[in-house]
Formats: C-alpha cells, sequence, structure tokens
C-alpha cells in the first residue's frame, strides 16, 4: 500500500509541475525580416542630363520617357515612407544583404537593352545585384518594364521573373515610351 500512496504521490506531483511550467500566457514573438517598400526613386542620366522618377506605393501609373538611340544609366532606389518625417532608405539593407537580394528588370520588348552597370554592387560571388544598370533606347515604341527586388533567389541569372524562386519584396511596372 506505501509504494502505492508514493506512485499516486509522485504522478501527482509531475501533473502539477506540467500545467505550472506550460503556460499559454506567453505568445512567441513573430519574426518578420520583410521591409515595407513603398516608394521606389530611379534616377535616369545620359549625355543629355538626368531625370528622376519617384513611384508611392498606390500610384496607378508609373512612366517615363526615352529618346532612341540614347545610353541611360539607371540607378534604383527602394524607400519605407510609412512616416514620412522618418523616411528609411532600404537600399543600404539590400546592399548588406547581397547573398539575399537581387534586382531584376523583366524586359520583353526590342526597344531597350538592359544591361548591368559596371558601377553596380556586387555580391560575394561578384554577381552584380542590379541596383546600377545601363538601358540603350534601341529603336521608338512602347514597353512595360517590369521591375523586381528578388529576396532570395535560387538564381541570379535568367530572363524571366520565374528563373530566379525566391519571394518578391517589390514589384513595380514602368511603362516606357522612346522615341
Amino acid at each position: 500500500m506505501k509504494l502505492f500512496n508514493y506512485t499516486k504521490y509522485t504522478l501527482l506531483f509531475f501533473a502539477l509541475f506540467s500545467f505550472v511550467q506550460c503556460s499559454d500566457d506567453e505568445t512567441p514573438e513573430l519574426i518578420n525580416e520583410e521591409e515595407e517598400i513603398n516608394r521606389i526613386v530611379i534616377d535616369i542620366s545620359s549625355e543629355n542630363g538626368s531625370n528622376t522618377y519617384t513611384w508611392n506605393e498606390g500610384d496607378s501609373n508609373f512612366a517615363m520617357q526615352l529618346n532612341s538611340g540614347i545610353n541611360y544609366t539607371v540607378a534604383v532606389s527602394f524607400y519605407n515612407a510609412s512616416d514620412p518625417n522618418d523616411v528609411e532608405a532600404i537600399n543600404p539593407e539590400v546592399i548588406e544583404e547581397a547573398d539575399e537580394h537581387h534586382v531584376f528588370f523583366e524586359n520583353s520588348s526590342s526597344i531597350l537593352t538592359i544591361n548591368s552597370a559596371s558601377s553596380d554592387q556586387q555580391d560575394s560571388s561578384g554577381n552584380p545585384l542590379g541596383l546600377k544598370t545601363t538601358w540603350t533606347a534601341e529603336r521608338a515604341g512602347s514597353a512595360t518594364i517590369r521591375l523586381f527586388l528578388i529576396h532570395e533567389p535560387n538564381t541570379k541569372s535568367g530572363n524571366t521573373r520565374s528563373d530566379f524562386g525566391g519571394e518578391t519584396d517589390v514589384q513595380l511596372d514602368i511603362n516606357v515610351t522612346v522615341e
């Protein structure tokens, strides 16, 4: 009988101890590593001058005009402008985490040629990040160029967004007219 009482009290002790230790009061803190990107600035320069184009979340049409036969240097910058008094530049984080990011301009048109600029940032494998590119306006026409900031791409080479894998941090359609 003593063994039965000892076993009963031991089981009761462990049951009470388990209830005390397994509290649902502490909800684990969720970690969200994605940055909010709600402004994109594209700086375009050529021998004829420069223009800055700004897209803010909610803008319905983002368009730019280029001249045929001209080479352009294009720099893209990403921002979190949720607080207009404290706009946060995202590019430093993208550069710091270059192995985990890639900027891709999906271009299915023949009016523009887009290549990485020699001054572009690179990841640890020497792959261009895509923050700085050169655009050659080949001929007159119009096209939609789709800009992507890709997080954790599987590869950094391809012709369409689906070639890269990973997740899209931000996407922007750019309506380009070449005259």
